[in-house]
């Protein structure tokens, strides 16, 4: 059974309408059918939103609604990969704004390291690390070839995290290649690396969920 699951959809990450009507054919189609549809945000200012604010497409009571500290949803919500295993989930259909989380995440003081002297240390040698063993702690994550998601100084965007952390947990990806998009609402630039690493790189209107 698959499950759809988009991540950061709310309307300051997913800026782009084009995209935005992409998307709203499978979330109808996931909706009609009883699909598992999850929506996730990884953004700190919009954990106490309510429910129906933290997307674009408005969840419902019926839909799966998350909130993860760490770009990587299944590191940040723990339970959330057995508790799909056991709904007989095994394969997880993606898309959203791949968030970054560069000067925000971690110790929320990044932008005022930069600035101080030993700024730059601590950016290259504390936050990054620090942030990709976060990325690696699900299960044996260490394999999924995270150092492929981090760059240097940065940190993965939230739906590249996920979807190699999915991997990782035993799940089949499919990765809806004209449905992610970047910070300034542009395609992402690492679907090769993700199908590198076992993901399916679909376009929306090709991809059917088995539910």
């Amino acid at each position: 059974m698959d499950a759809l699951l988009l991540i950061d959809t709310d309307d300051a990450s997913y800026t782009s309408d084009d995209h935005a009507e992409i998307l709203v054919d499978i979330v109808g189609r996931t909706r009609t059918v009883g699909g598992v549809l999850i929506f996730a945000s990884t953004k700190d200012e919009l954990v106490d939103v309510d429910d129906e604010e933290l997307s674009i497409f408005v969840p419902d009571e019926e839909d799966l609604v998350l909130r993860s500290e760490k770009p990587d949803v299944f590191d940040g919500i723990r339970d959330l990969a057995p508790g799909l295993h056991d709904m007989g989930v095994d394969r997880i259909v993606i898309a959203g704004g791949d968030v970054s989380t560069v000067g925000t995440s971690g110790d929320a003081d990044g932008p005022e390291d930069v600035d101080s002297s030993d700024g730059p240390d601590t950016a290259d040698a504390t936050d990054g690390p620090d942030t990709a063993d976060d990325v690696d702690t699900t299960e044996a994550s260490d394999g999924a070839g995270t150092s492929d998601v981090t760059g240097a100084g940065e940190l993965p965007g939230s739906v590249r995290a996920s979807a190699m952390a999915a991997l990782v947990c035993n799940f089949d990806v499919i990765v809806l290649s004209d449905a992610v998009i970047d910070p300034d609402g542009r395609p992402v630039t690492w679907l090769d690396e993700a199908e590198e690493a076992g993901a399916m790189i679909k376009k929306t209107a090709d991809t059917w969920l088995r539910m």
